[in-house]
């Protein structure tokens, strides 16, 4: 057991950009790539994912600082501090039962496959890490290790599930044929289907405000550099900043809206051949069943209506994080809400008008979710030593990934009467939800002239 720990935590350690360029270049190889040309699909897409995490941390350290200066400036005592993604993610490693869930969600997906419950390849390793902190949160508040892994097996099963049902709206969205999207965020669509569906039958497709329609209609004041620097400098202006700092940030978000799909395009480029190889390896072994390549997110990081809504939604955040009653978590790591505004434009189609309800229904739920959590991610840092806790404050995580089903989960789990009341919801939520997206996904392969019964 120690042994294997030891495996896993040394391809943790090399962390995403070389741990995921590995796996893809070992899976593109037994596909039937040429060795040569695996390796740099690997290589391509560890560049990309260098390159987002940059255009991610100028995003974070630029607008993200203006953000916390803002609250500063209004003297509100919050006294959980927002780690992010990454360092709650890196904190839930730390769980002694953490390396268990590769060969957990590898098994899972290999099993479904064989089955024919899947026609997902989930090769976005990375977010195993998504399972530990499920099941790591579940088992802390419950007390059982044995329930938290069984939250997380549900996930991984949720997670294939809805991949299979979605992977037209994304090749749609993005352009690439051959992949699916089983990254945790997306089963949001279980609590804000219904809203969206709702909001397609009162909100007429003409009121669409999408960033690529205010492109077309705006001329040069819709490129993706002069809105990012448009916005920037009005929270430059917000966060007390003089003139000099608010056109350098207005400078800086426009450089991240600019990069973005550029960086983005990369991930087409890795992608494609491996997507190809896949297809025809599962035509001769599984009698031409179609397979996916189940990929993260950023394969539709070129489109620029989710960054544009989150930047606009963080004096947004901040306002609701002010005067929320019972809140006490400081947004700061996690700003850029990604893990609400990114569902909603998957779920939407990228209309922003839909997508910018969606965001002010949801960051309270957010919030609130980051304050019950805070406690627990806290003293996980303090038992295993994964983090400095500051005296009288707490760590917490602003924009979980499914912030809704880990709450219901872990507070069920504890037998709290309005999760157990919302778990009961959840399930008739979630057969209504991969009905519906379903049936929506067949539409879209008909629209991109796919014949599915082929």
């Amino acid at each position: 057991m120690g042994l294997l720990q030891a495996f896993f935590q040394g391809l943790i350690d090399l962390g995403a950009s070389v741990f995921l360029p590995i796996i893809v270049t070992l899976i593109g190889i037994v596909l039937g790539m040429k060795p040569v040309k695996a390796l740099s699909a690997g290589l391509t897409l560890g560049v990309a994912l260098v390159g987002m995490n940059h255009v991610m941390a100028l995003m974070t350290d630029s607008v993200g600082a203006a953000a916390q200066a803002f609250v500063n400036n209004t003297g509100v005592q919050l006294k959980a501090l927002d780690m992010g993604w990454a360092p709650a993610l890196s904190l839930c490693w730390t769980w002694q039962y953490a390396f268990l869930m590769f060969p957990v969600q590898i098994v899972i997906n290999i099993i479904l496959l064989v089955v024919g419950f899947t026609t997902c390849l989930n090769v976005d390793m990375w977010n195993v890490g998504n399972k530990v902190c499920t099941a790591f949160l579940v088992a802390y508040v419950s007390g059982s290790t044995v329930l938290g892994f069984a939250c997380a097996v549900i996930q991984i099963v949720f997670e294939l599930k809805n991949a299979d049902c979605t992977r037209y709206r994304l090749q749609k969205l993005s352009g690439i044929p051959g992949i699916s999207m089983p990254h945790p965020m997306f089963l949001a669509g279980i609590y804000y289907y219904p809203l969206t569906h709702l909001l397609d039958k009162i909100v007429p497709d003409t009121l669409n405000i999408d960033a690529k329609k205010v492109r077309d209609k705006i001329g040069i004041f819709g490129e993706n550099h002069i809105m990012g620097f448009i916005v920037g400098c009005f929270i430059g202006i917000f966060g007390g900043y003089g003139y000099q700092k608010v056109l350098q940030l207005g400078v800086q978000a426009g450089c991240a809206l600019t990069l973005f799909p550029m960086v983005a395009k990369l991930f087409t480029t890795a992608l494609t051949p491996v997507s190809s190889a896949a297809t025809e390896f599962m035509k001769k072994r599984f009698h031409g069943k179609n397979i996916t390549i189940g990929m993260d997110w950023p394969v539709m990081a070129g489109r620029s209506e989710h960054w544009l809504l989150m930047i606009l939604a963080i004096p947004v955040i901040f306002i609701y994080a002010i005067f929320l009653p019972g809140n006490i978590v400081l947004p700061f790591g996690g700003l850029m809400d990604i893990c609400l505004i990114v569902p909603l434009f998957y779920l939407t189609m990228g209309n922003m008008l839909k997508m910018a309800i969606g965001t002010l229904i949801g960051i309270p739920i957010h919030l609130y979710v980051a304050s019950y959590f805070a406690p627990h991610f806290t003293k996980l840092a303090q038992v295993t030593g994964g983090a400095a806790v500051p005296k009288g404050q707490m760590l917490a995580w602003f924009g979980m990934d499914i912030s809704e089903l880990r709450w219901v989960f872990s507070a069920a789990s504890e037998k709290n009467i309005i999760a157990i009341v919302f778990l009961v919801i959840t399930i008739p939520l979630a057969i209504y939800y991969f009905k519906s997206i379903k049936k929506e996904d067949l539409q879209y392969a008909k629209e991109l002239g796919i014949d599915v019964e082929a």
